[in-house]
């Protein structure tokens, strides 16, 4: 057989490569029983101005891929896999070398990668490049809405637009005092296919909340939940929730999931009392570039 050989990095994929992202994924979860968290949606919609995806070929055939996020410009996340076959060859190793080096290049400073828990092979190789355990989130489905009926005066949901990017980062940095990085993410969103849906939540006309509404290729996602600090607690979140769901579901059969952070009990009670199923659990892993720089001179 002859093709295609070693590690070659693409700033786009052709549909034949994103067709071999897809098959290989498809034979690395059934081997390893995971769920493996590469979007072909946001392979598809690669802007090309950057070298995010990286593939290694054996005679022609993909037996190794990682990939970079599009997302931000400071941190990059980071996912792979190799063919069961082809493991313990240092194929993820090249890919890993590779992908840094560039980010590193484009004076990206933290690397984080992601790996479900599940994955024993995954957590063996991030223990030897020196990345420190961040956090974990669990994904949750949705299974049959569990509704609670309130309805509170004067809250309301809409599509939020241009107007409200100051609002929408005003919310979403509260906690981390990172509004820049914020206020980059939010504008990129905005410039980005109707798949991408950002929703300001309102009570007598004051910002409550937001969160989004990501449209992929075979699931609802909801992500970047936030209720405005002072307001968390009375249930304004539960009605949020409720009424995005209504939303999504007016829309499309497609089943709805999220994201949470393993620690935040609040949330995931919420979640599991509307009616999501815990279905498997990522783990984040840090490496600061920034580290390797200074030390390599």
């Amino acid at each position: 057989m002859t093709g295609k050989q070693g590690l070659i990095a693409r700033r786009t994929l052709t549909q034949d490569e994103i067709m071999e992202i897809s098959r290989l994924i498809d034979i690395c979860n059934t081997h390893d029983g995971l769920r493996m968290r590469i979007g072909l949606d946001m392979l598809r919609d690669r802007p090309g101005d950057e070298t995010n995806d990286f593939l290694y070929y054996a005679d022609g055939q993909l037996v190794g891929y990682l990939e970079a996020d599009s997302w931000g410009s400071k941190d990059k996340e980071l996912t792979g896999m190799v063919h069961p076959t082809f493991r313990r060859q240092g194929i993820f190793t090249a890919l890993f070398a590779a992908a840094k080096e560039e980010v590193r290049q484009r004076g990206v400073q933290k690397l984080i990668m992601v790996c479900e828990h599940a994955s024993e092979s995954g957590r063996a190789f991030l223990a030897t490049t020196g990345a420190e355990f961040a956090y974990a989130e669990r994904e949750m489905w949705l299974g049959r809405l569990r509704k609670r009926g309130r309805r509170t005066e004067g809250l309301s949901m809409r599509q939020a637009n241009a107007g409200d990017i100051e609002t929408i980062v005003s919310l979403l940095a509260t906690d981390s005092g990172n509004f820049a990085a914020v206020e980059e993410h939010v504008m990129d969103l905005m410039g980005k296919p109707g798949g991408y849906r950002l929703y300001l939540a309102t009570l007598h006309g004051q910002p409550l909340g937001t969160v989004r509404l990501d449209f992929m290729q075979e699931v609802i996602g909801i992500y970047a939940f936030e209720v405005r600090l002072g307001y968390r607690g009375l249930g304004y979140g539960r009605e949020m929730l409720e009424q995005l769901i209504h939303i999504a579901q007016a829309e499309s059969d497609k089943p709805i999931m999220l994201d949470v952070e393993t620690d935040n009990t609040n949330a995931v009670g919420l979640y599991l009392s509307c009616g999501f199923e815990v279905k498997t659990t990522y783990d984040y892993y840090k490496l600061s570039l920034e580290k390797i720089i200074s030390c390599t001179g």
